[in-house]
């Protein structure tokens, strides 16, 4: 799930104020008892689960926290976090200092509803990284779809062996449109800040098509030699002492010079679905090939602009709409479905956009480019569908 190439181209927190003289709260490890009296000897963070201060992110409504565990009797670390009625949407993270997998066991929204679970209607049980685990890093982002909520109430959460959960939260008004802030880097000595302009407008362009309008810091500069051409395994040393430089307010493109190793070729890479959100660490950006949208020394603005923003895309949770094999799609409903059983003409076992043209090739999301030819010829890659629009709209990191 993480590192998806694109081929060839590849309350306030609120406290419910509590009434009553005697109330049984369900929190991460079991059941304890709260009384009168002792809500008010306790601070708003250990109410909420919350082990330390929260921290606001610059000119969002989104906050960050960190979440208190404890070891529960089944040997599984556990925690709760308390969401306000006016929540939008939240990102649970979980970190582990080692190339070893980390992930959640489960998630409870207030209704009972485990939405890590295969039983349970609907979940994320083979999509969320948070369930089924990731080296170092690991989330579950809700809604990554329309079909889920940030329900008001408390959530519980079981894990596996972590460092630290992190809660990103933010709140305020039903989204009807979204302005997310968008950080470029460069890297190398081929091109410069001036070389990437076109594509950082082509990429607002397909963004604000389909009710998102981005505002684009100036690139910044990075003139390490060690970051022009880096691996695109976020783990990477090099990759993260990169990537963990970018900010926590904003959608970081690090356009590098090439890929190391045998990345070299790719068009871009995420670092995960979605990736991490306000927190400076590895897994906080994208990348994308500078070399391999290149034909000589003339960048392909428009390509390079539409891999931006379909690794941006997911960044902030979007999926492929359809995945090489033709097999395997998104899981929002109303995302085009291209199928090996009836597209795949040349019988090769991977779907091309122009086989799947009308079914999904012109998404903003297909798992690949249009062809040179069909590029040529004026072929685009920019629509969104509404479900989609509706998980950038409400993402953490949208205002």
């Amino acid at each position: 799930m993480f590192n998806q190439k694109r081929n060839l181209k590849h309350p306030s927190l609120f406290l419910i104020c509590f009434f009553i003289s005697t109330t049984l709260f369900l929190n991460s490890c079991g059941r304890f008892i709260l009384k009168d009296e002792g809500v008010e000897n306790k601070s708003i963070e250990e109410l909420s689960g919350v082990s330390s201060a929260k921290t606001n992110l610059d000119g969002l409504n989104t906050t960050i926290s960190e979440i208190t565990q404890t070891v529960g009797s089944d040997g599984l670390l556990a925690g709760f976090f308390v969401v306000p009625e006016d929540s939008v949407s939240f990102l649970l993270s979980i970190f582990l200092g080692s190339s070893s997998s980390v992930k959640f066991y489960s998630l409870t929204d207030p209704d009972g509803l485990d939405i890590l679970s295969a039983s349970s209607t609907p979940n994320l049980y083979n999509e969320a990284s948070g369930r089924l685990g990731s080296s170092g890093y690991a989330n579950v982002l809700v809604p990554q779809s329309p079909s889920f909520s940030a329900k008001a109430g408390t959530w519980t959460f079981k894990a596996y062996t972590n460092d630290r959960v992190n809660l990103a939260l933010r709140t305020g008004s039903t989204p009807s449109a979204a302005t997310i802030a968008i950080q470029p880097y460069i890297t190398g000595t081929t091109w410069s800040a001036g070389d990437i302009s076109a594509a950082l407008s082509v990429m607002s362009g397909i963004y604000s098509a389909n009710g998102i309008t981005l505002t684009i810091n100036s690139t910044i500069t990075i003139s390490n030699t060690q970051y022009a051409a880096v691996s695109g395994t976020f783990t990477d040393s090099t990759t993260s002492a990169l990537v963990t430089q970018g900010s926590t307010a904003a959608v970081n493109l690090f356009f590098i010079e090439d890929y190391s190793g045998s990345w070299s070729g790719i068009l871009g890479n995420a670092a995960g679905i979605p990736g991490s959100m306000g927190i400076a660490n590895s897994w906080n950006g994208v990348l994308n090939s500078l070399s391999a949208h290149a034909s000589g020394a003339t960048l392909d603005s428009q390509l390079l602009g539409e891999t931006a923003a379909h690794e941006m895309g997911h960044q902030l949770g979007l999926f492929h709409t359809t995945e090489s094999g033709g097999k395997d799609f998104d899981i929002l409903t109303d995302t085009a479905e291209c199928l090996n059983r009836t597209k795949d003409f040349d019988r090769n076992g991977k779907m091309s956009a122009e086989e799947c043209e009308g079914y999904g090739g012109e998404n903003l999301m297909f798992w690949t480019a249009w062809n040179t030819s069909s590029r040529s010829a004026g072929k685009k890659q920019d629509v969104l569908s509404s479900h989609q629009q509706h998980v950038l709209k409400y993402s953490p990191i949208a205002k």
